[in-house]
């Protein structure tokens, strides 16, 4: 029976046979085959979803010979060459453990796990096993044999060695597994060149915060050398040049101590690029906004132009948190606190149409005017200005205050609406980081 995709048993690689066979010349087609079949039977290939030694084999004219991979006859049984009719979930699943059992998988997968047995009297690492099955808490039909598996700090802890990133469906409910199991799970390459990922491969690591762990010759050496499990790591660095973000690699060995295991997360990481990502897109996004919102731009454009700035500014916005609701329109009220903020923040008013230059100012026109963004105004005035006290209001004022506090405190305690707009928390958190837990209800007043 043909084979459509086949595995070097050196390295672990799997490919699809077609392809394989263009990239060899005539002769070193007839070259494999005096290996596979002369003499010293070299077989360096298998069927991936049996492990099973495959041969070149040919058919046609000389000069039009078709070349392909098969199966020797009467050596074992396999589902393709019996005919199952196997989903894709499942040759998938085959084909992946087929491809684990290549001699550089062995090699890394003995040395690490009998590595980590050596430290298990450092105390970090326990309770380490290769090739134990996992079976789920949840249901016991599912499980799962990581390459090696243990526990480091408390943590469940599993390693798998991704010689072969082809089977992404495989990967993603493996990592699925572990997640819903609580236990952490590090994917190992056994190399690593981000300028010649495959697609696959960059799906493991751009969604591990892009960092992607290598075990080699030199880890395991500054592995025994330092007694300490070092592994090397890959990761973006985003940076900002000529105004963009430009992605800069990082590559660097440290020990795996120097990783964090974040529970909910479940995959070890070193520096968290998204976050690196949203920052710089922030550090570009809040100040552009904040000068438009509060500058004299928005109010001399038409009103259609300015919608579809705004527009522009709230899709911005919803990028950075995809997982939040945004608004629809800038409402006076939230370009008023906006103002606010920026004043209890910088000592500056932001907005030409306005002289306010003391607190005073603020409270009142938030409190008289703005009320539904009276509270998170109370709250900012105590995180970023702790030494304002509320007797340097005005005796009229402080009762303004004292009145909105009472009502807003009146209705939280009978379950009303306390009046507030939270419609504007999802851009209020971007912008002001520092008063995120003021963007929900409270019992402090300045």
């Amino acid at each position: 029976m043909r084979v459509y995709s086949v595995v070097d048993i050196r390295t672990g690689k799997v490919s699809l046979a077609g392809s394989l066979l263009r990239q060899m010349t005539e002769q070193q087609k007839h070259e494999l085959r005096t290996l596979q079949l002369g003499k010293d039977k070299i077989l360096n290939y298998a069927c991936p979803v049996c492990d099973q030694r495959v041969f070149l084999s040919g058919s046609g004219a000389a000069d039009s010979k078709v070349y392909h991979f098969k199966h020797f006859a009467n050596r074992g049984d396999c589902p393709i060459k019996d005919g199952e009719n196997l989903t894709r979930e499942k040759l998938l699943q085959l084909m992946y453990n087929g491809a684990k059992e290549s001699d550089q998988h062995k090699r890394l997968k003995s040395w690490l796990g009998n590595f980590l047995k050596s430290l298990e009297s450092n105390g970090d690492f326990a309770k380490t096993n290769i090739e134990k099955r996992i079976t789920s808490l949840r249901d016991r039909m599912l499980w799962r044999q990581p390459d090696v598996s243990c526990t480091y700090n408390g943590k469940r802890l599993v390693f798998e060695l991704q010689l072969n990133p082809t089977f992404v469906e495989v990967i993603s409910g493996r990592e699925q597994f572990y997640h819903d199991e609580k236990t952490f799970i590090c994917w190992l390459f056994d190399d690593f060149d981000p300028n010649n990922t495959d697609l696959s491969e960059r799906d493991i690591f751009w969604l591990n915060k892009t960092n992607a762990f290598v075990i080699s010759d030199e880890t395991m050496r500054l592995s025994e050398q330092n007694k300490d499990l070092y592994i090397e790591c890959n990761y973006v660095n985003p940076v900002m040049e000529d105004g963009r973000i430009k992605n800069e690699w990082v590559r660097c060995i440290l020990p795996f101590s120097d990783l964090s295991l974040n529970e909910g997360y479940y995959k070890p990481f070193f520096f968290d690029s998204d976050a690196a990502r949203e920052e710089l897109q922030k550090s570009v996004l809040v100040p552009e906004f904040t000068s438009y919102l509060l500058g004299a731009e928005r109010r001399t454009i038409d009103y259609h132009e300015r919608n579809a700035i705004d527009a522009k500014f709230i899709r911005k916005f919803g990028d950075l948190r995809p997982e939040l609701p945004m608004p629809n329109e800038f409402t006076r009220g939230f370009i008023n606190i906006v103002d606010a903020i920026n004043f209890l923040k910088h000592g500056v008013t932001g907005n030409m149409f306005n002289s306010y230059d003391n607190i005073k100012q603020y409270t009142n026109q938030i409190i008289q005017n703005y009320s539904e963004f009276g509270y998170l105004f109370i709250m900012a005035v105590k995180k970023l200005r702790p030494d304002f006290k509320s007797e340097e209001l005005s005796d009229k004022l402080r009762q303004k205050v004292k009145d909105f506090w009472s009502g807003y405190k009146s209705a939280e305690k009978e379950g009303r609406d306390d009046g507030q707009d939270r419609s504007y928390n999802s851009i209020l958190e971007i912008m002001y980081p520092e008063l995120v837990e003021y963007l929900l209800p409270s019992t402090d007043l300045f």
